[in-house]
């Protein structure tokens, strides 16, 4: 029994002396002005194409603890990117903070498009940092009287306090210098680079078809004479009569004082030039125009060859961007992926798959852009266009991708516009497009982006009116 009161005794006098050191703590705490951060926001505004900017709102919320109002000196607030000063700092104007009383204070920072340059694709870390000093001197008398000592073991939980306690106790404060800060990270993600693809167009079919005739057989036959008549060369053209004027040489006098019988061996082709300059002052240009046509060292492709020196001589209006237009229509076609089957009874439509590379200009991994937009009709969706990668299954409407993958830090992928028309949508098949039916389609979708926090996703639906994020 003894033991027991002894126990409860002890224990009541170690609570007291534990409250009694958390009281003094408070009245520490509570005597010295205080900051404390209220809010902070980033947003972004976009005038036009070309001129944005980051705005970045940061509150703190000052406390004066006297009973007499406290003065807060003009300060600056810099702001700082992975550990260097970027130069954009903001003043703040002296504040008067009310006895006993709190007030904001208010530090906004925008950066323009020029300065977002060297913030955009990182993960940057961004602090905001201020400093004040504070002469407290006149505010001593408003302290209270601390009948207390601090013991070897008292452990203030706030270091800095620990220059100011002393003083406190004594009732001499002076200068109070206090900082405040605030650090976050911030992605502004870099716009994607999309460039054209290597990979060949791909033409599908929706159901099934006819074997009857393999088109991608047709076109791997006609492929050996297209390249014939685009790329086949001529190796050299030497017109026999050219070939014999530009390599003869005959001799020409050219005496001395010391040898009057003196000659050189001059180009027959030179020398017979010389001699018409003063007869037709345009006789070399006309001589390199035939040389051109009729006389050729080196190999040439065929076909450039007639289309630049006959056919547009000719007056054929505008031969030579018909060809070039040729050529690439043709190398279009020779890396176009076709179906191995005709369209058939079975055939709902047809699909076309459009390559192209988009690259994750960021140090950060991004997740790969999807969209869908469809026509919408009772019996279906006739016309609808994906972005997607290739081996992604169907974009479903008001659903969030099952599949969701991710680009990597500067590196690239190959996505692709998928246009697709389903005639089994429209109530009569394909024939419903030319009989007096009236239609009122719809347009719904859904589009994805990555702005470096991970996707999202937003559906929308034209005739409702309707915009989702999922």
């Amino acid at each position: 029994m003894k033991n027991n009161l002894l126990i409860q005794f002890s224990y009541c006098i170690g609570l007291c002396l534990l409250i009694s050191c958390s009281t003094n703590l408070m009245v520490l705490e509570d005597m010295l002005p205080r900051a404390k951060q209220k809010s902070f926001e980033v947003k972004f505004s976009q005038a036009t194409l070309t001129d944005f900017s980051v705005n970045f709102d940061l509150v703190y919320e000052i406390s004066n603890p006297y009973k007499k109002d406290l003065p807060i000196p003009d300060h600056v607030m810099g702001i700082f990117v992975d550990g260097k000063d970027i130069g954009l700092a903001q003043s703040h104007a002296e504040v008067l903070i009310p006895a006993k009383s709190n007030s904001l204070l208010r530090y906004t920072f925008s950066l323009n498009s020029n300065q977002l340059k060297q913030l955009i694709g990182k993960n940057n870390n961004l602090a905001f940092k201020t400093a004040i000093s504070l002469d407290l001197t006149d505010y001593s008398s408003l302290l209270p009287d601390f009948q207390l000592a601090l013991s070897d073991d008292f452990d203030l939980e706030s270091s800095e306090l620990k220059p100011y306690v002393g003083k406190m106790l004594q009732k001499k404060i002076g200068k109070f210098d206090f900082s405040y800060e605030h650090s976050t990270q911030v992605k502004i993600p870099a716009p994607p680079l999309i460039n054209k693809s290597n990979q060949p167009i791909e033409i599908r079919l929706l159901g099934e078809g006819s074997n009857l005739i393999n088109p991608n057989a047709i076109k791997t036959a006609l492929i050996p004479f297209g390249d014939l008549l685009i790329n086949g060369e001529l190796n050299g053209l030497k017109n026999p009569f050219i070939d014999a004027v530009t390599s003869l040489t005959i001799p020409v006098p050219a005496p001395t004082i010391t040898q009057w019988d003196r000659t050189v061996n001059v180009k027959i082709e030179d020398h017979v030039l010389n001699l018409l300059s003063p007869f037709d002052p345009n006789i070399n240009n006309k001589w390199a125009e035939i040389k051109n046509i009729m006389y050729r060292t080196n190999s040439f492709k065929a076909t450039d060859y007639f289309v630049d020196n006959f056919l547009d001589p000719a007056g054929f209006p505008d031969v030579s961007e018909k060809w070039d237009s040729f050529q690439a229509s043709y190398n279009q076609l020779k890396y176009t992926v076709f179906p191995d089957q005709l369209p058939g009874p079975q055939t709902r439509g047809f699909e076309i798959l459009v390559p192209f590379t988009f690259k994750n200009q960021n140090a950060f991994p991004v997740s790969i852009p999807i969209f869908r937009s469809s026509v919408i009709l009772p019996g279906g969706h006739p016309f609808t266009m994906y972005v997607k990668p290739k081996d992604m299954g169907e974009i479903k409407l008001g659903e969030v991708p099952s599949q969701q993958s991710q680009i990597e830090a500067n590196t690239e992928q190959t996505l692709y516009v998928v246009f697709t028309f389903d005639m089994k949508a429209f109530n009569q098949g394909i024939y419903s497009l030319f009989m007096k039916n009236q239609f009122e389609p719809n347009l719904g979708g859904i589009m994805s982006y990555d702005f470096g926090y991970g996707p999202l996703y937003i559906g929308y639906d034209l005739k409702n009116m309707s915009l989702d994020y999922k």
